[in-house]
């Protein structure tokens, strides 16, 4: 009984910290991208760094890049969770989903080697590829994995499906206006903002969970 009670409480420790890893990547990701919105330009938007320079293009990398780290580490917490029975389906999903969340934080960072280019030249496609793949990866695994956790009924269906809709909604409109009308669009803000609050609900869930 004691060793259960002490894995329990490793257990809850661990969601905690996941959790609050979620609500803050994601609060300081809308935080981040919120502050460009009111920057005045200082270079052209037909370039990567747009609205900064690319000196302050770089910098502003890293601090994503980490948003992203504590997203992903939400994520595995959320994997580590008892919303689904382990079988090797899931377990299969639930990598995915962390090892491609885990991939967006380096693809941020490597941004930082194409700061300066032009947003249409092959270096900038080559480098945002690595952030797509990754965010690719992670959307088919928590689309997996959230019909796993709605099929399981282990956690009430509102909060099960939270990884379901953000792997669809990242997958079937984030990327696609990403692409088509550009990272810089005052849509394409709005969804990525939306798709950070998901990842801040699942925090919240980790948090409330018993």
């Amino acid at each position: 009984m004691a060793i259960d009670s002490i894995d329990h409480a490793v257990e809850l420790s661990s969601r905690r910290c996941g959790g609050i890893a979620a609500i803050a990547g994601a609060v300081l990701a809308i935080a981040g991208n919120t502050a460009l919105l009111f920057i005045n330009p200082v270079v052209s938007e037909d370039y990567l760094s747009y609205p900064v320079t690319p000196a302050q293009f770089r910098w502003g990398q890293v601090f994503f890049a980490l948003t992203q780290a504590l997203m992903a580490i939400g994520i595995y917490a959320l994997v580590r969770s008892d919303a689904v029975r382990r079988t090797r389906s899931t377990n299969v999903f639930a990598a995915l989903a962390v090892i491609g969340f885990a991939i967006t934080a380096p693809g941020e960072l490597v941004l930082i080697l194409v700061a300066d280019k032009p947003f249409d030249s092959t270096a900038v496609n080559a480098a945002s590829t690595v952030f797509g793949i990754g965010l690719l990866i992670a959307d088919i695994g928590l689309i997996g994995y959230g019909v796993a956790a709605v099929r399981a009924r282990r956690w009430p269906r509102a909060w099960a499906a939270l990884p379901l809709i953000l792997g669809a909604f990242q997958l079937f409109v984030v990327t696609p206006l990403a692409i088509g009308v550009s990272f810089t669009s005052i849509l394409t803000y709005a969804a990525i903002a939306l798709a950070d609050l998901l990842v801040a609900a699942i925090g919240v869930r980790l948090l409330v969970a018993d």
